[in-house]
């Protein structure tokens, strides 16, 4: 049979990645008879929009609003986008005709999802966090299938459809060469091990603050390799140089957006200074690294802060509250982490559960047989 197949959600790129990863492995790996075409719908966003054409996906933009808990000055304007965004969807679906819904999740799938039910189509989604938003909530109430990242998660959606198999992992993220990462970066075979602080596609503003704050004291110690986000990277560059540090020269080495080579870096660094977004957890899990987590203070259900102490908890990484995440307790935990072999050791062996290699393969097989059993019932 051949396959079409609609991916919904969007917003960041632990929305996104998952989903052109899954539709690349069913477009190359899984191929079914008379292929597989996709069409991704949601939001209009320079992210969306970049990273559906570097995966030759067809794109429809449609109106999402979010579902607000409280009174906002955004709620009155939600309310009129969602069902704009639902009639889209309707005539979209009607035009496309799939088998088959992937969607990621969260505010930008709902109008997807409910146009998909309205018709009939068998709906996948994914939640990658320990905690569901509101709108995942939901749409697991209405979903065929839910596939779950963490343990926790479960208790919030019924259990007969609920799955545990993982976040996809891009390639790009994982079986890297060290001496490809060191090459790529000029960095110098030095003694001093080598920090990956990494802020998630758009970077974080409180991890390039600490960064710059410490540099000093960090580059006495380590060699440092950040990931600022494109938005911050001119500042941070400019406020390094200020404080007499070349970039490339120094031990420091900046980068505004990290692509391909993302792998490389990852094989090369000795410990990882990272948010907790459930998909930066999975790669640093996939490359095995011990890890410092640092949660979003003001995240949606405080989904980050109870994904960091997940892990944390089963002694995968360190978590540190923004609050705490000062000079002194930084330095401290990379020193404890980098001079301890017993520690690092446990990291590695405590992130392990949160890594699943066949997490796309699985997703794949589980949106081919939703379609299948769909159409056989239409035939019936």
């Amino acid at each position: 049979m051949s396959l079409r197949v609609v991916l919904a959600g969007g917003g960041t790129g632990g929305h996104l990645f998952p989903l052109v990863t899954v539709a690349k492995h069913l477009r190359e790996d899984l191929v079914t008879k008379g292929g597989t075409q996709f069409l991704y719908v949601g939001p209009k966003g320079d992210m969306e929009r970049q990273v559906m054409e570097n995966s030759k996906i067809r794109q429809k933009t449609i109106l999402t609003g979010k579902l607000h808990r409280y009174l906002t000055s955004k709620y009155f304007l939600d309310i009129f986008k969602m069902p704009m965004g639902f009639i889209q969807s309707l005539w979209i679906l009607l035009w496309f005709t799939p088998d088959v819904i992937f969607a990621k999740g969260g505010f930008a799938s709902v109008p997807v999802v409910l146009a998909a039910k309205a018709y009939g189509i068998p709906v996948l989604i994914h939640e990658s966090d320990a905690v569901p938003g509101l709108a995942n909530k939901f749409l697991g109430s209405i979903a065929n299938k839910v596939v779950i990242s963490f343990e926790r998660a479960r208790m919030y959606f019924p259990p007969s459809k609920t799955i545990l198999a993982g976040i996809p992992i891009k390639k790009e993220a994982i079986n890297g060469d060290p001496e490809k990462g060191r090459e790529m970066l000029g960095l110098h075979k030095e003694v001093k091990p080598i920090i990956f602080f990494i802020g998630g596609s758009q970077g974080a503003q409180v991890i390039n603050e600490r960064v710059l704050l410490i540099l000093p004291d960090l580059l006495k110690r380590y060699q440092i390799v950040h990931q600022t986000g494109s938005a911050h990277y001119d500042y941070v560059v400019s406020e390094a140089q200020r404080k007499g540090f070349k970039v490339g020269h120094s031990d420091y080495y900046p980068i505004a957006f990290i692509g391909g080579e993302l792998k490389h870096i990852f094989a090369l660094a000795d410990v990882v200074v990272s948010r907790a977004g459930a998909t930066a957890i999975s790669e640093i899990a996939a490359n095995n690294k011990p890890s410092i987590l640092v949660p979003i203070t003001k995240s949606a259900n405080d989904h980050q802060r109870i994904n960091a102490y997940e892990v944390s908890k089963a002694g995968g990484a360190m978590a540190i509250e923004e609050s705490n995440f000062q000079e002194h307790i930084l330095l401290h935990n990379l020193d404890q982490i980098t001079n301890d072999e017993e520690i690092k050791r446990k990291m590695r062996e405590g992130i392990k559960g949160f890594y699943f290699p066949h997490a796309t393969e699985q997703i794949a097989q589980e949106l081919v047989k939703l379609a299948r059993k769909s159409t056989a019932e239409i035939s019936d």
